[in-house]
């Protein structure tokens, strides 16, 4: 039995008489990815008013790659169970294309990831963030609406909030630092 969790049940069995098959909708299909789109815009704009150089085009087009794939993963496959004989016994593997979409996004993010000129690593909020938006989307795919929504919202609060308070702790940090190391000097 090959089970999809989404809005709508997949199931299949390993013969024409006892499958049981439920199509997604276009309406389905079209909120998924508008779900998935919206998160990359959001993500999509924080990241542009940080003047970072991914902005909402490549959070949108991740995003909705992500949810695309996903969907035709975990629903893609009916019309190959009904291409074969009844007495033919099919084995898929709906994961395996989500697995693909993570490895080929842990690439892009390794190409965001880069060296600055003080020697400091630069690009590794965005290449995480980046991979949080094929995973969001890949939820949008499979229809997990309320994991989606949570993941995205405590992600962009998380981005939202602590990056002005780190900064208030490093400069705290720092200036306590050099008064260390001046009053040190003096002893």
């Amino acid at each position: 039995i090959l089970q999809v969790h989404g809005t709508k049940a997949l199931f299949y069995q390993h013969t024409k008489k006892e499958m049981t098959q439920m199509y997604l909708s276009n309406s389905e299909v079209l909120l998924r990815l508008a779900a998935a789109a919206f998160c990359g815009v959001m993500y999509g704009l924080e990241r542009k008013n940080k003047n970072k150089p991914i902005g909402a085009r490549t959070h949108i087009l991740v995003v909705i790659a992500s949810c695309a794939v996903t969907i035709m993963s975990a629903y893609g496959y009916e019309d190959l169970y009904l291409a074969y004989p009844a007495n033919v016994q099919i084995a898929t593997d709906p994961a395996r294309l989500m697995v693909g979409i993570l490895s080929g996004i842990g690439f892009i993010c390794a190409g965001i990831i880069y060296k600055g000129p003080k020697g400091d690593i630069k690009g590794i909020t965005t290449a995480a963030e980046v991979f949080l938006m094929a995973v969001v989307g890949m939820a949008f795919g499979l229809g997990l609406y309320h994991l989606a929504s949570f993941v995205a919202v405590i992600a962009l609060a998380t981005l939202i909030s602590t990056d002005s308070r780190l900064k208030r702790y490093y400069l705290f940090f720092r200036r306590n630092k050099k008064k260390t190391a001046v009053s040190g000097d003096d002893s």
